[in-house]
C-alpha cells in the first residue's frame, strides 16, 4: 500500500506527459501481467514478491493518472469525484487482501484470486480503450482542454 500510493505523483507526471488514458492502458497492462505471473505459483518467494510490489507500483500509478483525467471530465464535481475515486482506491485496496484470502481458504492458494484480479485488470483495460475515442471527442479535445487524455 506504501510504495503504491509513493508512485501515485509519478503517475500524475506520466499522464502530464503522454495523457491520461495512455498511462491507464499501460498500468492495466503491466499490472495484469504481472499478478497473472505471480498466479503461477512460482517456486521462489523473493521473484512472487517482486512482482506482486510491482503490480501495486503499477496500479498506484494508475491512480495518479485517474486524478489527471478527473477534472477534465468532471469540472463541476471534481471534489465529489476525487472522494469517490479515493473512495474507490480504499475498497479496491482492501478487496485484494480479503478476495485473496477469500480464495486461499476456499481453495488452498492463491492462483485463482491473482488470475481473477489479473482478469479485472485486463477487463478495465478492455472498457477504457473501448471508450477513449468517444472521451477523446467528447471531453478530451484540444478545443475543449490543453491536458493530454
Amino acid at each position: 500500500m506504501f510504495a503504491g500510493s509513493m508512485m501515485r505523483p509519478l503517475g500524475g507526471a506520466l499522464a502530464d506527459r503522454i495523457g491520461g488514458i495512455r498511462t491507464l492502458l499501460v498500468v492495466y497492462t503491466v499490472a495484469a501481467v504481472l499478478l497473472g505471473v505471480v498466479g503461477f505459483n512460482l517456486s521462489q518467494a523473493y521473484a512472487a514478491l517482486a512482482l506482486f510490489v510491482g503490480a501495486m507500483l503499477a496500479l498506484g500509478c494508475g491512480n495518479g493518472a485517474v486524478f489527471q483525467l478527473v477534472p477534465q471530465r468532471f469540472r463541476k464535481e471534481i471534489g465529489v469525484m476525487t472522494g469517490l475515486v479515493g473512495m474507490a482506491g480504499g475498497i479496491g485496496g482492501f478487496l485484494l487482501a480479503a478476495g485473496l484470502g477469500f480464495v486461499k481458504q476456499s481453495t488452498g492458494n492463491y492462483q485463482l484470486g491473482l488470475w481473477l484480479f489479473a482478469s479485472l485488470g485486463l477487463v478495465a483495460w478492455a472498457g477504457l480503450h473501448g471508450v477513449k475515442m468517444r472521451w477523446r471527442t467528447t471531453w478530451g479535445s484540444a478545443s475543449v482542454t490543453s491536458a493530454r487524455v
